[in-house]
């Protein structure tokens, strides 16, 4: 049997990747939300190999308005596609058959899975597919995916080789074509009175966590309590558990079991180096997995869609909108695919600012660093974790401000619309699924990459440049470091001494985020709490966080910014945005530790001098607009 490729097709949020999954075996992220598929994804069908199954990003129509529905345009009209699978919400039939038309009117054959049957019969819907099939004059098949129901009937019909379908005639005029798409619902499409009348506990769960009063304290409320689970109790007794017994354990079983080759050197090499350095970022992977447990909870209950929606009013205040708060919160994975889906935002400048301030999100990587510091200098308190995140907000929005400022006006919000999914019960399955991935995916990194680095740094801190054994001092590590280590002097990274260790541990993080951790524990194995202060050491943190991103993340923004030049521009906003806000911290904090009452007026006299200053670039934008937009004409 020769290939087939078959393409999963459909609005965004109406289950592509959970039946995509479902059909190759795949683990491919999912969640109650538009936008979590940005780019084709391919696997074979389990039951027939010969079966290639392409998982599309969500498009609403085949005239593409962003990235990600360009993506799924261009594949679907290169005849790449054997067949097509319309995924259709049965919920919202009338909105996803515009797409549907559209297919049908290309030269492949179309092949409509009516999905969510189960939520669609709970609202009374009720939809005849061979009615449905007469008026598309395609094949309809009724399936739930997340329930595994009717999938297999699907496949069947769709490799027996007689798939096809007429091509229809649909009005060209959009307006026309809805009302015929109105006409083929009403047929199709019948409501159990019984059933239409029940409580819509969506609605009822909105009109609390979108109150206006109350949406952003339940959201606060929300991750503060994930936080406290994941890195402040639970993540935590795990965490201490790995670094305080296991590790040791490892280590004094190394050292015995190398006391035959009487090698100081190799015993250091596997005790200090790479033992301490892969242990030093694998035992936050508990606390890792439990963060991104409840993420995906959040996700896959429909909460995430309604917290973009509302901060997309205060996200427009900075040019940016809800679309780059799903970025950013993609972002708390893993920056390189929240980078890749900016894809989805059509403006331009808000898709370039977004990928520039994106890395500001505390990845994974970034969260062992959180973890590290708030566990071994300030204290193991939950609450300096859940700071350092909204240190990371605050400098979006910085961030924001000042892109925004060089801009000198030309932002232009999008309308944000976005659909807000019913509430769904989460899949424990699927949970824990996304729980391991991500956790495997961290242990990889620290199996290779994390790996690799610590043995890479034992070289560099145990010889010098004639390749002699030294003491750490006179390593060729401690050379490079006393060279960068008075630039960040004046961030607090020396306030206890060890300026070039912290400042070399800042220069790894560009290989990956985790060696920043890795670095110091081979560093400083025994004596990182006594190196630097608690305001030192939140300062290191902050500007770790903000900095230049690891390199895949990079490369990731030089791709989707569109070359090298606007790469580093974004880049350099990136560093210097990270040493003026921690430097302005650091000094801050220092000068209030000595002059308390000297700072008070320092701070009193900033704020105003910043309401000022914001006051008359405002009364300045008022006086000199660009003479073309609508404010323009109207004067």
């Amino acid at each position: 049997m020769n290939k087939i490729s078959i393409a999963l097709c459909g609005n965004p949020n109406c289950g592509k990747t959970t039946l995509f999954n479902r059909l190759t075996g795949a683990n491919q992220k999912i969640g109650n939300w538009a936008g979590v598929t940005v780019e084709r994804k391919q696997g074979e069908y389990i039951k027939n190999r010969d079966a290639i199954i392409t998982d599309t990003p969500g498009a609403y129509s085949l005239t593409p308005y962003s990235l990600d529905e360009k993506i799924t345009s261009d594949y679907v009209k290169s005849g790449m596609p054997n067949i097509i699978i319309n995924v259709v919400d049965a919920t919202n039939l009338e909105r996803n058959l515009l797409l549907t038309t559209q297919l049908l009117e290309l030269d492949i054959p179309v092949v409509v899975a009516l999905n969510f049957k189960d939520e669609a019969e709970a609202k009374g819907i009720c939809i005849n597919p061979e009615v449905l099939e007469q008026q598309l004059k395609c094949k309809v098949f009724y399936i739930s995916a997340a329930k595994k129901t009717g999938i297999d009937e699907l496949m069947d019909y769709c490799l027996s080789g007689v798939a096809k379908n007429e091509k229809p005639t649909f009005p060209e005029d959009i307006a026309k074509r809805y009302e015929k798409i109105s006409n083929i619902v009403s047929v199709a499409r019948k409501f159990d009175n019984k059933k239409t009348g029940k409580k819509d506990w969506t609605e009822t769960i909105d009109k609390i966590v979108l109150n206006k009063w109350l949406a952003y304290p339940i959201f606060f409320a929300v991750m503060g309590a994930i936080f406290y689970l994941s890195v402040g109790s639970i993540g935590k007794l795990l965490t201490d558990l790995i670094n305080e017994y296991i590790t040791p354990l490892l280590q004094g079983f190394a050292t015995d079991l190398l006391k035959e080759a009487n090698s100081p050197i190799l015993t250091s090499l596997v005790c200090d180096g790479i033992i301490a350095g892969v242990m030093s970022v694998a035992s936050f992977v508990p606390q890792i997995m439990l963060l991104f447990g409840c993420i995906a909870v959040l996700e896959a209950s429909g909460y995430m869609s309604r917290i973009a929606f509302i901060t997309d009013r205060l996200l427009n205040k900075i040019g940016l909108g809800g679309r780059s708060f799903v970025s950013m919160i993609l972002g708390c994975g893993c920056s390189v695919p929240a980078v890749m889906s900016t894809r989805t935002i059509k403006n331009t400048s808000q898709r370039n600012a977004t990928i520039t301030l994106t890395p500001f999100v505390p990845c994974s990587a970034k969260l062992a660093l959180i973890s590290f510091f708030t566990a071994k200098i300030l204290g193991g308190n939950a609450l300096f974790a859940i700071s350092f995140y909204i240190v990371s907000i605050l400098s979006v929005i910085i961030g924001g401000l000042l892109i925004k400022l060089f801009k000198r006006g030309k932002v232009d919000n999008d309308v944000f619309i976005m659909e807000l999914p019913a509430y769904r019960k989460p899949s424990a399955v699927n949970v824990l699924k996304q729980m391991w991935e991500r956790g495997k995916a961290f242990l990889i990194k620290a199996g290779t990459v994390i790996f690799v680095s610590s043995v890479a740094l034992w070289i560099l801190q145990s010889f010098n440049f004639r390749f002699e054994y030294v003491s750490t001092e006179n390593s060729m590590l401690a050379s490079i470091g006393k060279i960068i280590a008075p630039a960040f002097a004046p961030l607090g990274f020396n306030d206890g001494g060890f300026g070039w260790q912290f400042s070399v541990a800042s220069l790894t993080g560009v290989v990956a985020k985790e060696t920043v951790v890795t670095t110091l524990e081979i560093l400083l194995p025994q004596a990182t709490g006594n190196c630097i202060s608690k305001l030192g050491a939140y300062c290191f943190v902050t500007y770790n966080l903000l900095t230049a991103p690891c390199i895949a993340t990079i490369s990731a923004s030089f791709t989707e910014l569109g070359g090298i030049k606007q790469g580093v521009k974004a880049l350099t906003f990136q560093i210097a945005t990270a040493y003026v806000i921690t430097l302005i911290m650091y000094q801050a904090g220092t000068l209030f530790a000595k002059h308390k009452q000297t700072a008070i007026i320092v701070a009193v006299i900033i704020c105003v001098a910043l309401a000022l200053t914001l006051a008359t670039v405002k009364s300045l934008k008022k006086r000199k607009c660009c003479g073309n937009c609508a404010k323009c004409n109207l004067k």
